[in-house]
């Protein structure tokens, strides 16, 4: 089965790349992208939306921590 390569946006670098094959660092282009993400997740850098709930606990707030948005 042939199957069409469609192309997709690193999230680190902004390059495009095909989709098909798969590559192994999927999300990313390349294992670099990848190791550069993986830094900025341990350096607190970027991290996921947090939104409180009533009663639930309070975390500390990081100002320095850029959000990622999934839209």
């Amino acid at each position: 089965m042939n199957m069409k390569s469609s192309f997709l946006t690193c999230p680190t670098c902004g390059k495009k790349f095909a989709s098909n094959p798969i590559p192994k660092s999927m999300p990313f282009c390349c294992d670099r992208c990848q190791l550069i993400d993986l830094g900025r997740w341990i350096e607190e850098e970027i991290g996921l939306p947090y939104e409180p709930t009533d009663g639930g606990p309070d975390i500390e707030e990081r100002p320095n921590v850029r959000e990622i948005r999934f839209e």
